[in-house]
């Protein structure tokens, strides 16, 4: 009752905040929050009760003429269930039924609601789903079944920020991603997943001990297993929560029989010691200054494509240029035919058309009338690499692909709609000024649309 307590005065202390009423909103703004989840931290077990004590107040906020909470509340609520190490499927299904409550009101909230509510339709099937998929997704781990990646890009306006706090960010970002390793991501995702499906009976001191022991090759063996565990259900509309858990069980007993077999502790001697946090890996963070014009074109280019792979910039319009020159030639080849205008004078009725013009034409060739439905070739212009970003995507979603426009040249029959585009990257960019970046950074989106 005392921590629930305690829990619930630190968020009537953050609504205040929202209202303006406290002091801290005007120049510490977010560090209510941050110490609210820094207290979850320091004891995991005490996840459900925010989580509840959030509901409670989101229900209330609904209810009531107080929707500036909904976002807010909404997000921190968000964030504390992905890091959470267990939580009910009671719970989870109330906060996916308010969820969709925010469905019947306006935008932004129908948006956000709709968004959230299939992230935790997932997360009800698949415990663990979302956490996997944020430090994937922000340490670029390598997964076929969940290939999206996203990074921070901070640009900071080099007249209003003094090199020492430049210096400072730099090296601060710096260092988040030093202290970090792939394989302690993995085992970090390994761990949280068994953790959220297992609850009370995984043995997390013992997995941990038992993936630190292990070779580089073993911990992405059992993470790619966790992964495609994980994601085969979440996508699965007859996926049972009691299957996907056994599933993991099995993997869990696998991982744990590998450190019985070296025998660092007798089978049966280790306690599972409750619930315990598992740390959310620092995202992908660049610091940038932003000095030239077309420096967020770079940036985006080498995230998307780094150089170190095959496809580099230079490389990105090649797929523009497999057009054979004999192709343009032969498409040019219909436009010598002459062509002439004529002034038409008839009424356009057809009896009082003349008698010669009932006669019949001549049928016109197939190759006639396939040419007239087709554009003609063209100079294929050879793009810049910064010109070329609206085919960044594609390339990268279907690499080695040919270009079909050659294939279907020829051929009557209307092409198959394309598939829908998959976004496989997300760059999110925070800025450090003034109105004076707002509008840089307006310009440069204007130019990338």
């Amino acid at each position: 009752a005392e921590v629930e307590s305690d829990i619930l005065r630190r968020v009537r202390t953050l609504l205040r905040e929202l209202d303006g009423h406290h002091p801290a909103c005007q120049s510490d703004r977010g560090m209510l929050r941050w110490t609210l989840h820094k207290k979850i931290d320091q004891n995991p077990s005490n996840s459900s009760v925010l989580v509840r004590i959030l509901v409670k107040e989101l229900e209330r906020a609904e209810r009531g003429d107080f929707r500036h909470y909904i976002i807010p509340l909404l997000h921190t609520l968000m964030y504390t269930l992905i890091k959470a190490p267990c939580i009910s499927d009671e719970l989870c299904s109330r906060v996916y039924d308010f969820c969709k409550k925010l469905l019947t009101l306006p935008k932004p909230f129908c948006t956000i609601g709709l968004d959230y509510a299939m992230r935790l339709k997932m997360e009800r099937t698949a415990p663990g789903t979302l956490y996997q998929r944020m430090v994937i997704s922000e340490q670029s781990l390598k997964s076929d079944p969940y290939p999206y990646q996203e990074k921070i890009f901070i640009f900071a306006d080099p007249e209003l920020l003094s090199e020492a706090i430049c210096n400072a960010l730099v090296t601060d970002t710096e260092a988040a991603q030093v202290s970090q390793s792939p394989q302690a991501c993995m085992c970090y995702v390994v761990i949280h997943a068994m953790q959220a499906s297992l609850g009370e009976g995984c043995d997390v001191s013992g997995l941990k001990r038992s993936l630190q022991d292990m070779p580089t090759s073993d911990i992405e063996h059992w993470f790619r297993q966790v992964v495609a565990a994980v994601e085969c259900a979440g996508h699965e509309a007859s996926a049972d929560r009691g299957q996907h858990a056994a599933r993991l069980e099995e993997i869990y007993h696998a991982i744990l029989s590998t450190l019985q077999a070296a025998s660092l502790f007798p089978p049966g001697d280790a306690s599972s010691g409750g619930l315990q946090g598992t740390p959310l890996p620092n995202p992908n963070i660049s610091f940038h200054l932003w000095t030239e014009e077309d420096q967020l074109w770079k940036e985006l280019v080498l995230f998307i494509r780094p150089l170190s792979q095959s496809c580099e910039p230079n490389c990105l319009s090649q797929d523009l240029d497999n057009f054979e020159i004999q192709d343009i030639i032969s498409d040019c080849e219909y436009c010598e035919q002459t062509r002439f205008s004529v002034l038409s004078t008839d009424s356009g009725i057809e009896r009082d058309l003349p008698a010669a013009a009932e006669e019949p034409f001549a049928p016109c060739s197939a190759e006639t009338e396939q040419s007239r439905l087709h554009r003609k070739g063209g100079i294929k212009k050879k793009l810049s690499p910064l010109e070329s970003v609206a085919f960044l995507q594609a390339g990268c979603n279907s690499a080695g692909a040919k270009s079909p426009a050659k294939s279907q040249k020829r051929v009557s029959v209307l092409p198959e709609p394309a598939a829908p585009l998959q976004r496989l990257h997300t760059a999110r960019i925070v800025l450090l000024g003034d109105d004076r970046i707002l509008g840089r950074l307006a310009q440069a989106y204007h130019s990338l649309r």
